[in-house]
Order: C-alpha cells, then structure tokens, then sequence
C-alpha cells in the first residue's frame, strides 16, 4: 500500500488528481491510499504518515517551496511530486529535491510515470526479522546480499554501509520465497537465493556478489537470465 498525499488550495484539482489517480491505480493493479491536504500546514501535520506527495507550488500563506523543506526535515523519505503550471519554479523545485515534476493542467501519462517510479523506489524497502547471537534485528531486504540453506536454518549476509554482517533465521529458502520481494530476489539453486541487485558480474551462469561465486542451476537458467534482465531495465538505478 503506497501512501499518497495531494496538497492544492484548490478543492477542485485536488478533486481531479484525486480521481486520476486511483484510475491510474485501478488499472495497473496497485494499492494506493489518498489523503488530501488544503494547505501546506495541514500537510506538515500528517507528512510523517505519508510516502509520496504531489505538492502544488503556488499556495497561499506556506508555499509548496518551503512546505517541500519543512518535509524534508519531518520526513526526508517523503517523495515530493512538484505540480506547477510555471516552468520558471522549476528551478526552486530542485533546491529541495523534488523526485519529480507534473505539469497543470494535469498529464495523465506523467501522473503515472511518477507513480510507476515511485513503487520502483520502494522494491526491497520491506523488513524482515533476522538474528545475530540470539538478538534480533530489523533489516531491510534491500540491504540482504544473498541466502545459503543449511538444515534447519538459512544464513544471511547483510551489506551495511562500511560493513557486512552474517545473520540467520530459522526458515527454509521455500519459506523465505514468499517472504522476499519477488522483484528483487530470485532462488538459482537448492542452496542459495541472491538479491539481483547486488550482483556485480554475471558470466555464463557464475554470479559474482561481494567476491562470493555462486552458480546457478541449469534448469534455472533461463528463468534467472530473464528475471535479471528484467530487474536490470526496470530498477536499476
């Protein structure tokens, strides 16, 4: 379920992208939740609750400006969607790292494409709760490298920033694959599943993560072969 918020002083366009986004939804299968905000103020108040925002420049009292600012300290993993029929707020838009821009009156197609690209944003951002020396920890799936099967339990090597750490989970990889986001992360053996986007090289069915080779069965092959393909053209960043 993706969190939107849409702020606009005007009841009316907040009416049309309301409605144009639950269409775009509807069509594409997604789970989008709508809150909608007449001022800059009453977003602040809520922005914590909030993943995306399509946020109008032009408004009264608290422009979209420095509204955009204020949610980058409440809430920095805020995505903000700049609308503006004004090219020459553009600039002022970047100052705050707008993650994209939409055109009033409304494009249906730009609408979506920010859409599309926010969901790709949040592929892998899902937790799941893994153990080290008996404590627990939270870990984002993005940040899970690869998973070994061993009996009765699977490994995990997790990339930190400066750091990778070895973690485990008391789980079989058949469990952990309706666990793990299916965009993300492929099982190419009995052994291993591997995050497609920590592979570094893949030749000839070795991949390369984290100077670890792992190879992959060749009755998945092909199957490993388009889904990287596939993760490569449509999240990679």
């Amino acid at each position: 379920m993706l969190r939107v918020g849409i702020c606009d002083d005007e009841p009316l366009i907040i009416e049309a992208l309301q409605r144009t986004i639950l269409e775009i939804a509807d069509k594409n299968g997604w789970e989008i939740s709508i809150s909608c905000f007449e001022s800059g103020r009453t977003l602040l108040e809520a922005v914590d609750t909030l993943e995306a925002v399509f946020l109008d420049i032009d408004m009264p009292e608290l422009d979209g400006i420095e509204t955009g600012k204020r949610i980058g300290e409440k809430n920095k993993d805020c995505k903000i969607i700049m609308a503006t029929g004004r090219a020459d707020k553009f600039k002022d838009a970047f100052r705050i790292q707008a993650f994209r821009f939409v055109t009033k009156p409304f494009d249906v197609d730009e609408i979506e494409e920010a859409l599309q690209a926010i969901f790709h944003t949040q592929i892998g951002m899902k937790v799941i709760e893994l153990y080290e020396k008996r404590n627990s920890y939270q870990i984002p799936q993005k940040d899970i490298s690869y998973i070994t099967a061993y009996d009765g339990y699977s490994e995990f090597v997790v990339s930190g920033r400066n750091e990778s750490r070895l973690l485990r989970k008391e789980c079989s990889l058949s469990e952990l694959e309706q666990e793990l986001s299916k965009e993300l992360f492929f099982r190419v053996s009995r052994q291993y599943i591997v995050n497609l986007g920590k592979i570094t090289e893949y030749a000839k069915g070795s991949i390369f993560i984290q100077g670890k080779k792992i190879l992959v069965s060749r009755r998945r092959k092909k199957e490993f072969e388009q889904a990287y393909v596939e993760y490569d053209l449509n999240y990679r960043e």
